[in-house]
């Protein structure tokens, strides 16, 4: 029997690559969340510079809406589709019943020949599953993070798991994640190492000169050192970020010479207390949430960073920032591995001993800062976008001689 989406035939090739085409393939971008449409932008870029060969479709879920629009304003994406999910302080199962279904409508309505999703956002994983069910191939950017525990981050070490179920083509970031991918039974056929995109979109920006902001109104630009802090995760809704706004206010008590800056996210779970805690407190400014121009200039600025973000675990050691970060796993181990970070949870004691140390001690904060990123070059979406043309061609996009990310440093720490 025929199926109607073009593409799965992919499917059902022992080595999932598909038979040459005679026309340009239609790959669908799918993007709902801030952080997604910054490491989707320049993959986006990179197709469009191949457009004689891809035609694409770019599809925004609103997830997040605000602050996923202040991103696509940022690097002048427009979506084809808007789906516009977004409701006030949505449930888990809300956002991902829409997904599901509004993808589903639009998957039998605009014929694909492949889907790419990012990361681990629960776009990403609906959207992966209605691609499945409608026979379409499955692109996974940031393919194969792992921390192992269902429950940190919370959804989101499921979705990205549950993605990868569906999933034919892995794009790794790091060789690690490409040893967990194999560890699953992914076939190394399917998975090829690119470093991970946003390190392509950082450094697109500095290029341009659009990371060169001044502090946000209200900070004074006064020789402080300057500690940026995130903390917004699900996980740590209640007791654990109130620990992490004590643990601050002990910082800035201790150190005079530190002004703390926290863009406040908007989910109001995180307002409540952070306004409780924080709010008046002398040299932490508390500010709305930045759009990206300004959030990559305040971290180029930065001395240190507390975070419990994904994405800047991964960017602020492209700048050589040393991270504490505020989980108890991290599906990003990497630059723990090679001493860029450490992974403090939510502990007020530990945030405070080791952002001491760091503020004290010069030879600990230089070895965290000196070290090389293990994240990437800046050359990810340029290896993606050659891999998708291979793979439309009928052939494997990690065959031996096709470039990947040079992984040795990274391979040398994860053997010692």
């Amino acid at each position: 029997m025929q199926t109607r989406a073009a593409g799965w035939h992919l499917f059902t090739t022992r080595s999932d690559t598909p038979r040459p085409m005679h026309r340009r393939p239609i790959i669908g971008v799918v993007f709902g969340t801030r952080p997604e449409a910054i490491k989707l932008a320049p993959v986006i870029f990179e197709l469009k510079n191949h457009s004689d060969e891809f035609e694409t479709v770019l599809i925004s879920t609103a997830q997040h809406r605000q602050m996923l629009d202040q991103v696509l304003n940022v690097f002048g994406i427009a979506p084809d589709l808007d789906l516009d999910l977004m409701t006030h302080d949505q449930p888990l199962s809300g956002i991902a019943a829409r997904v599901l279904q509004k993808m589903d409508s639009v998957l039998a309505a605009r014929r694909l020949d492949l889907l790419i999703v990012q990361g681990d956002t629960t776009t990403a994983f609906g959207s992966a599953l209605a691609a499945f069910f409608r026979k379409i191939p499955v692109a996974h950017v940031e393919a194969g993070l792992r921390s192992r525990d269902m429950c940190n981050p919370f959804p989101e070490e499921a979705n990205r798991r549950l993605a990868s179920v569906v999933t034919h083509l892995h794009f790794a970031p790091t060789l690690l994640a490409r040893e967990n991918l194999l560890g699953e039974g992914v076939s190394p056929d399917n998975i090829l190492v690119t470093g991970n995109t946003v390190v392509d979109a950082a450094r697109m920006l500095v290029e341009r000169g659009v990371a060169d902001q001044p502090l946000p109104a209200g900070i004074p630009d006064d020789g402080s050192r300057l500690i940026l802090m995130t903390s917004h995760r699900r996980e740590s809704w209640g007791p654990e970020l109130e620990n992490i706004c004590l643990a601050v206010r002990d910082l800035v008590e201790q150190f005079p010479d530190i002004r703390v800056v926290y863009p406040v996210h908007l989910n109001p779970n995180v307002r409540g207390t952070v306004n409780e805690l924080l709010r008046g407190i002398d040299r932490v400014h508390l500010t709305e949430p930045m759009d990206y121009f300004g959030f990559l200039s305040l971290l180029r600025r930065s001395y240190l960073v507390l975070t419990d973000s994904g994405g800047v675990q991964e960017e602020a050691p492209t700048f050589g920032k040393p991270v504490l970060v505020l989980r108890k796993v991290t599906e990003r181990p990497e630059a723990s591995m090679q001493g860029l970070s450490v992974i403090v949870g939510t502990s007020r004691k530990r945030i405070v001993e080791e952002a001491s140390r760091l503020l004290s001690v010069g030879a600990v904060y230089r070895r965290m800062s000196e070290a090389a990123s293990p994240y990437g070059d800046g050359r990810a979406s340029e290896r993606i976008a050659k891999a998708l043309g291979r793979w439309f061609q009928g052939v494997r996009p990690a065959l031996e001689e096709f470039e990947q990310f040079d992984v040795t440093a990274e391979l040398e720490v994860a053997a010692a």
